[in-house]
């Protein structure tokens, strides 16, 4: 093993932590299926957050922010450009994941916190 080298421990797929997939699917199922979370000021608002940081990353992921850029940028203060997802290689997506995961694990958390989730 060469010195200053460390395998990951955990995984990420799309900006969630291997870690954390229980508990981002338990959100998963109390969002809606379409439109905002009930009560996305108050008592559902990390709920909101991950709901939108969600549909943000599918959107990177998926479609290479065609749809919401700006959404992603509001979530996760950065977004590539239309052509450096276009011409983007698999090294730099892994990157984008591991990006996305440093936002995404908080807002999970917070947001299990919220609903109770443990």
């Amino acid at each position: 093993m060469y010195k200053g080298y460390q395998e990951k421990l955990f995984t990420s797929s799309w900006g969630i932590n291997s870690g954390f997939k229980r508990l981002a699917d338990e959100l998963h199922n109390l969002i809606p299926l379409q439109g905002r979370c009930e009560n996305p000021m108050s008592k559902n608002k990390h709920l909101e957050k991950f709901r939108r940081a969600q549909n943000a990353a599918y959107d990177l992921f998926n479609n290479g922010l065609c749809n919401k850029r700006g959404l992603f940028n509001n979530v996760y203060g950065w977004a590539p450009t239309m052509s450096q997802t276009y011409y983007a290689h698999s090294g730099t997506w892994s990157n984008w994941e591991d990006m996305v995961e440093e936002v995404m694990t908080p807002i999970i958390i917070n947001a299990a916190k919220e609903q109770g989730i443990k």
